[in-house]
């Protein structure tokens, strides 16, 4: 296991039954009372709030910080809030505080213990990425690329089942995530050449498994 101090803060908690990672976009509604708190100090102070898998049995708490980058709307009368956060910085979490009324942690930064980078295998996955891209008809997603990109890059223009989602937040090597999502987009082009993505649609195919 490995972090560092870079992030040796309490921050605000928003457990949810999902995985969020580095770069990928989440649009969120806010109802619940103590979450409209959260929203709130975080707009009013301009912090970051961490998402953590709330399904999550693993001994090990990891999860990714989250940044407000768009308020879609938000009611006056109820105080509920239509957000669009980003995912930042991976994190681990040393303890969890209930002082207020949301949940809050300190945490401290996750990081690749290896942090090299194999060029063939990266200029694979993306050779791939736009393969699956060019199959399933999606020109927005195509006009996106400008290779090479990263694993946490390639992975926000795909929507991950959460099994894979968790090796990949987890994973303190870019090569293992690089095969991961290879792996994942190998599979991916052999259901699509099976069904016929016409027939069946773009979002039938748009939640890949490792």
């Amino acid at each position: 296991m490995y972090f560092d101090n870079r992030m040796n803060d309490k921050i605000p908690i928003f457990p949810l039954p999902l995985v969020l990672l580095p770069g990928e976009k989440l649009p969120l509604h806010i109802f619940e009372s103590k979450y409209k708190k959260m929203v709130e100090f975080c707009l009013k102070h301009n912090k970051k709030f961490g998402i953590v898998n709330s399904k999550n049995n693993d001994t090990l708490s990891i999860g990714c910080t989250a940044e407000i980058t768009q308020v879609v709307g938000s009611e006056a009368e109820t105080g509920e809030y239509d957000i669009v956060v980003t995912g930042v910085e991976r994190f681990i979490v040393k303890s969890y505080n209930f002082s207020k009324d949301y949940k809050q942690a300190y945490v401290k930064t996750w990081q690749d213990i290896d942090d090299s980078v194999d060029e063939v295998l990266l200029q694979e996955t993306n050779i791939f990425l736009y393969e699956v891209l060019m199959k399933l008809g999606a020109p927005s997603k195509i006009a996106q690329i400008n290779m090479p990109k990263g694993a946490f890059e390639i992975a926000s223009m795909l929507d991950i089942d959460k099994r894979a989602k968790k090796m990949l937040l987890k994973s303190q090597s870019e090569k293992d995530r690089l095969v991961i999502l290879k792996r994942i987009l190998k599979k991916a082009i052999v259901k699509i050449d099976y069904d016929d993505p016409a027939k069946i649609g773009y979002h039938n195919f748009s939640n890949f498994e490792a």
